[in-house]
């Protein structure tokens, strides 16, 4: 069901209240519905979520659906942490299609749904840019990183609410909150100090070795970038939907 887009994208989106309406489609088989009337509408979401994992890891191309695994964010994301600065771009993220939900809580008449995304691994390159101070040491340098997160938990809550438009009822996500906690990961910044190998060893070793503390600073800039897939996910798989398909009576 169309709704479940929500929970795997986490993973995870809104639509925009000025999105352009396309020409309305059928609801394609990938897309199972969970009726307003269904008792136990949370798990027939949750259901639905599994079901269509696989169709949202290739991507969508009939509905401009981007890949979700693996995810490619091409966009400059910036972080100003307690004494650090960080910038990220070009990132390629693997893991993402493989992911159980912890619990779904689903209220359709206020449009508002709270669930936890749980990834066993996420696999994460892309570029990099740092200035600061981190576990007592200086830290500076631009280069490619390699990162690996394990126990990846999401927490996620979307409120929306349905509008109409020309005539139709569409729905429309105008509040995201996206928490993100891990159990432990590795990271490896390259190109530290201009290249120094004898540092740039140093200090990636004091870094993992205070992983979660270094994992804080980064945690906005992977909350955003999932934030921003999800909006951008949901407003491409709904926008050819009215409500009535998606959550029929």
């Amino acid at each position: 069901m169309a709704i479940s887009i929500l929970v795997t994208t986490a993973v995870t989106i809104f639509l925009r209240p000025d999105s352009v309406i396309s020409e309305l489609k059928p609801l394609p088989d990938y897309l199972h519905v969970c009726r307003r009337s269904n008792p136990d509408i949370a798990n027939c979401i949750m259901e639905s979520a599994y079901f269509l994992r696989t169709k949202l890891a290739a991507g969508i191309p009939e509905l401009g659906v981007a890949p979700m695994d693996p995810m490619v964010i091409n966009t400059l994301m910036p972080s100003n942490g307690h004494g650090i600065k960080i910038e990220t771009t070009n990132l390629l993220v693997t893991g993402t299609s493989n992911f159980t939900l912890s619990y779904l809580k689903a209220n359709i008449d206020r449009q508002k749904y709270e669930f936890q995304v749980r990834f066993p691994h996420m696999h994460v390159l892309g570029n990099y840019s740092i200035d600061g101070r981190i576990v007592r040491m200086a830290i500076k340098g631009h280069g490619d990183f390699d990162l690996d997160i394990y126990g990846v938990k999401c927490n996620v809550s979307l409120l929306g609410n349905v509008v109409d438009i020309d005539g139709s009822n569409y729905i429309r996500f105008n509040n995201i909150s996206l928490r993100i906690m891990v159990d432990k990961g590795k990271i490896e910044l390259r190109n530290l100090f201009g290249g120094d190998k004898n540092l740039g060893d140093v200090l990636n070793s004091a870094i993992n070795s205070n992983f979660i503390m270094f994992f804080m600073e980064l945690r906005p800039i992977i909350q955003k970038v999932l934030e921003e897939f999800v909006l951008d996910t949901v407003e491409k798989l709904t926008r050819h939907f009215t409500y009535e398909q998606l959550f029929p009576d």
